[in-house]
Order: C-alpha cells, then structure tokens, then sequence
C-alpha cells in the first residue's frame, strides 16, 4: 500500500487503484498516518528551493555503437554456422544411412548404366526381359528404408 500512496501523490495510480486506495486508508489508521506525513514531506520538498551545487557534477557521455556497421558480418556469421550445423546434421544421418547399407544380407541396388543397357538391347528380346525382372527383384529387396529424422529419445 505504501507503493501506491507514493504512486497517488505523484499523481500516477489510476481511478480505480485511486478508489482501492482511498477505501483501504478510510478502514487503516497507520496507512492513513503515513500518507499524511508522506503527503506533508512531498509538499515540503516541493516547495523548497533549489541549491546551486559547490562544483560541477561531471556526467560521462555514453559513446554509442553503431548496429548498422555490425549487420553484415553478423549476417555473414549467421549463414556461415547454419551452413555447417547443416552440413553435421546431413554427416551424421547420411552416415546411418550408408552404415546400415554396410550390413550383412543387405544387397546393394546394381547400377545402370549407358554401357549395361546398350548389351540388353543386343541381347535377344526374352533374355533381356529376364534379366531385367532380376534387377527389378534385386533393387525393390535393397532399398534402403526411409529415414524417419530425428527422433528425440
């Protein structure tokens, strides 16, 4: 209560805290007893005049720094930490992924290439179809399983 009768005689509560305020010293008499000496002390200092000062109070000055010159290397700085916390994270999830390749019984899918492809064409029209069945069997049973992302255990 104290704070808000220092507040009332600054003339910084509100209407409603003014009336909160007014109905608690009307029921307290040492909150009473201390707004009128708080009012009284508040009045004196108000009215008393003001002293020159002996000698000068020195005030330093705050130097301010400028943001606009600190922008781009923060900028720089930004990009250049998302760029290798990324680069850890593609490490880190690309490295189970291969290492589970690693695994025995996991076959790795064949690769195709321009080369592989022109010798089925040359082959007769049945066998490459067959072969080509096998590789189809070969890929689907190798596929590497989707990586969900992190999970937080």
């Amino acid at each position: 209560m104290r704070a808000w009768i220092s507040a009332d005689l600054d003339g910084e509560l509100s209407e409603l805290e003014q009336f909160q305020l007014r109905s608690h010293l009307d029921g307290c008499e040492p909150c009473s007893t201390f707004r009128t000496d708080a009012a009284a002390f508040t009045a004196a200092l108000r009215d008393a005049s003001l002293e020159p000062l002996s000698h000068p109070v020195p005030v330093p000055h705050r130097r301010r720094i400028s943001v606009q010159r600190l922008r781009a290397p923060a900028a720089a700085a930004l990009v250049v930490s998302m760029v290798g916390i990324g680069g850890l994270f593609a490490t880190i999830h690309s490295a189970a992924i291969i290492g589970s390749g690693n695994q025995p019984g996991v076959v790795s899918p064949p690769i195709v290439d321009d080369q592989s492809l022109r010798s089925l064409r040359l082959q007769r029209p049945q066998a490459a179809v067959t072969q080509l069945r096998e590789r189809r069997a070969q890929t689907q049973s190798a596929r590497i399983p989707s990586h969900p992302g992190f999970q937080n255990p």
